[in-house]
Formats: C-alpha cells, sequence, structure tokens
C-alpha cells in the first residue's frame, strides 16, 4: 500500500516545523516530507515519526517538481502546506528589484511552485489538500516587513482563491493567517508571521519593545505557541476541512480586532 504523505516547505524551524511535528504525530498520515533550504530539516525529518527530510529552494520551480517527481515514486502525496517564507523590511525607496524578487520569488512563486508540482496529481486521484500560509500583512499591510511582504502575502490569498476554483471539487485549497507567533523571528530574517524559511539570515525585524506593543494590541495579549498555529494546518488538512475550498482562516488572537480597550484606555 502507497504511503499517504504530507508534505510542509519551511519545516526546519518555526510554524513550519510545529505543522511537520503535528502533522506526525497524527494518523492521517504514514510520513511527513520536510523541505527548507537549511539542512536542519534533515535533523528535523529525522526526529519525526515517518519523517523525510528534502534540502529544496522552492523559488527554484524546477527542484521543486524533481523533488516532488521523486517523492511520488513510492508514495502518494496527500496534502501540501505551503509555509516557507522570507522577509527583510526596507524602505520603498531602498527596494531594489532584486530584493522585491526574492522576497516574491520565494513567498508565492513558492506556493505556485509546489502547488504546480502536488495539484494536478491531487485532482486525478479525485483527493488532495493545500493549505496555504498568508499573514495578516497581506490583509493590512505590514509594519515590520515591507510592501514586498505584504505584496506576496496578499498574492497568496488571491492564489488560494484561484487554484480553489480549478482544482474543486477533488482538492481542498485553504489558507490560514497566523498573528505574532513565539519564534524566532526576532532574532532572523522571517516573516511578521513566524513562517521563515530558515538560512536566509539577517537581523531581527521586531525589537523587543515593538514586540511587547504588538502584544497590548492582541486581544489575548501574547504571541501565539507554534503548536497552536500548527493545530490549523493540521484542521486544514484533514476530514474536519471537508466542506471547505477557499476559505481564509485566521489565528491571530483577535489582533485583527483592532486595539483593544486596554492599549487604548490603559485598562487592567
Amino acid at each position: 500500500m502507497t504511503e499517504s504523505t504530507a508534505l510542509v516547505t519551511g519545516a526546519a524551524n518555526g510554524i513550519g516545523r510545529a505543522i511537520a511535528e503535528r502533522l506526525a504525530r497524527g494518523d492521517q498520515y504514514d510520513a511527513v516530507a520536510c523541505l527548507d533550504v537549511d539542512e536542519a530539516v534533515r535533523e528535523v525529518a529525522d526526529g519525526l515519526d515517518g519523517g523525510v527530510g528534502r534540502v529544496v529552494d522552492v523559488s527554484d520551480h524546477d527542484a521543486v517538481a524533481d523533488c516532488v517527481e521523486e517523492l511520488e515514486s513510492d508514495r502518494t502525496i496527500d496534502a501540501a502546506v505551503n509555509n516557507a517564507a522570507v522577509s527583510n523590511y526596507a524602505w520603498i525607496g531602498d527596494l531594489d528589484p532584486d530584493e522585491w524578487d526574492r522576497v516574491l520569488d520565494v513567498n508565492l512563486k513558492g506556493q505556485y511552485n509546489v502547488a504546480r508540482a502536488v495539484g494536478p496529481r491531487m485532482y486525478e486521484r479525485e483527493h488532495g489538500y493545500i493549505v496555504n500560509v498568508s499573514s495578516g500583512a497581506g490583509q493590512r499591510g505590514s509594519v515590520s516587513a515591507g510592501v514586498h511582504y505584504s505584496a506576496s502575502k496578499a498574492g497568496i490569498l488571491g492564489l488560494t482563491k484561484g487554484l480553489a476554483k480549478q482544482l474543486s471539487p477533488h482538492v481542498h485549497v485553504n489558507a490560514f493567517v497566523p498573528g505574532l507567533t513565539d519564534t524566532d523571528i526576532g532574532q532572523g530574517d522571517s516573516g511578521e508571521d513566524g513562517a521563515g524559511e530558515a538560512g536566509e539570515a539577517g537581523e531581527g525585524i521586531w525589537t523587543e519593545e515593538g514586540r511587547e506593543t504588538m502584544r497590548d494590541l492582541i486581544p489575548f495579549g501574547r504571541d501565539a505557541d507554534p503548536d497552536e498555529v500548527a493545530r490549523v494546518a493540521e484542521f486544514l488538512c484533514g476530514e474536519g476541512a471537508a466542506y471547505m475550498t477557499g476559505s481564509v482562516v485566521t489565528a491571530d488572537g483577535g489582533s485583527a480586532l483592532g486595539p483593544t480597550q486596554r492599549f487604548l484606555m490603559g485598562d487592567e
């Protein structure tokens, strides 16, 4: 019997790693294929029940296609979570075309590359789940990661809805929007949703003071634990999402609601 496999990109750390770990603990999939540009993804995969690690740059169309072809030689990819993302703040006047292209290539083209590789196979088998990780930056603009990041994350929402129409009724394609998450976002070059693709070293995009201010704006008053966010992806990769496609699910502790009374009025 062919192994049913879930594929997770950006799985070496942060939210991606938490998603891979949660899917590996569940009983819906026999294996989890972990993709990242960071060699550490192999160690992450080795620690999972049924884990398979591959070093792949999701912005490389041919590399993604070859990886999926190789994985599908002895298994079926029945779920794919597009989580890999990079970010580096830049004022629009300083944002050069190469940096724009880098962020769009990983964050948006990377999701297209994965969807193009796995979507038609899922459609032909009449079964599959694609989950695209976006960000509040794609809905409201980013305060920390620049317009190129916002544009990439907004594009993911359009990609999700377009794929949902093309691949229905056989493939469920949904997006989710995590909020501020307790990852190493403050020390690395990753998106404000913590969905960073490891291996892109850079300066942190949040100061601790900035993070504290952001927490004051969140009704829950805290960062999400990566596993809390991973549960949303797990749900969207399972039968609980049986009548969902083209949906955008938010898990941000209520931050999209706007300032809290505590923030505005100073109430305890």
